[in-house]
């Protein structure tokens, strides 16, 4: 395991922390060094610096994984609305009335379509961060293996019975995690071309202001519906799924 990006995080996350430690350290140095009134204060520090190490090198992979892709989808949020303040600029500055009626049309339709990025990342957030979910993703494939070894060594008929019925229901259950999976990585993936096409989009309002001859963005403002309409069936899609253990349909053996 490389321990250098937990390392990187922990000193980002505690820098402020340590120097005050050491503006403390060096005060009670200058004016009491026989006397170390500074532990007090710098006791009370460490106990938070602890924590942060705590839950930074002993959080497990899966733990990682969970904040390596929120701070994904949280990088996506804040590139969308960069490049929203960008045309926004691009409308400020430039001194042709229709052309900036023109881009005020484009920041319009932007600004909709940054709204349902916000909504997107929101929602894949609380598939996230959802405790049921993340319990059922490792506790139901034990269940299923569980049962299935029972299955092979039980030979009481209404005992196995039982057993299939419930390997059944754990079996439907496992599948409606699989699609809330699929639903997420298909989310992220859409964030990704949304932030792609956004850059694009920005990338050729920036060219067409320095061109002479009038601009016509219909092009970008098709474009910008056509990947707002995307992202908007995403979301419905996500909008769907309920996040319960109904839907889910749960059933113990």
């Amino acid at each position: 395991m490389n321990i250098f990006p937990k390392l990187r995080r922990f000193l980002q996350e505690t820098t402020t922390q340590l120097a005050v430690i050491l503006f403390l350290a060096m005060i009670n140095i200058v004016t009491s060094p026989d006397f170390p009134w500074a532990i007090f204060p710098i006791g009370g520090i460490l106990i938070s610096v602890l924590a942060t190490a705590s839950r930074i090198f002993l959080a497990s992979e899966k733990e990682d994984n969970l904040a390596k892709r929120a701070a994904q989808s949280q990088g996506a949020l804040h590139s969308a609305r960069l490049y929203k303040r960008r045309i926004d600029e691009l409308m400020n500055a430039t001194g042709d009335p229709v052309r900036r009626d023109k881009l005020r049309e484009l920041a319009d339709k932007v600004d909709i379509w940054v709204k349902e990025v916000e909504a997107m990342s929101r929602r894949v957030e609380e598939f996230k961060r959802n405790e049921v979910i993340q319990s059922d993703l490792v506790n139901v494939p034990q269940a299923i293996e569980t049962l299935r070894a029972q299955l092979e060594t039980e030979t009481e008929p209404r005992v196995r019975a039982s057993i299939e019925r419930a390997l059944a229901a754990r079996t439907e259950q496992m599948q409606s995690l699989q699609k809330v999976q699929s639903l997420i990585r298909q989310a992220e993936v859409q964030l990704e071309n949304t932030i792609a096409a956004l850059g694009t989009i920005y990338s050729q309002a920036l060219a067409m202001q320095s061109t002479d001859r009038a601009a016509d963005y219909s092009h970008l403002s098709a474009e910008v519906d056509e990947q707002s309409r995307m992202l908007k069936d995403q979301l419905e899609a996500l909008e769907e799924v309920k996040l319960d253990r109904h839907w889910m349909n749960v059933s113990n053996p």
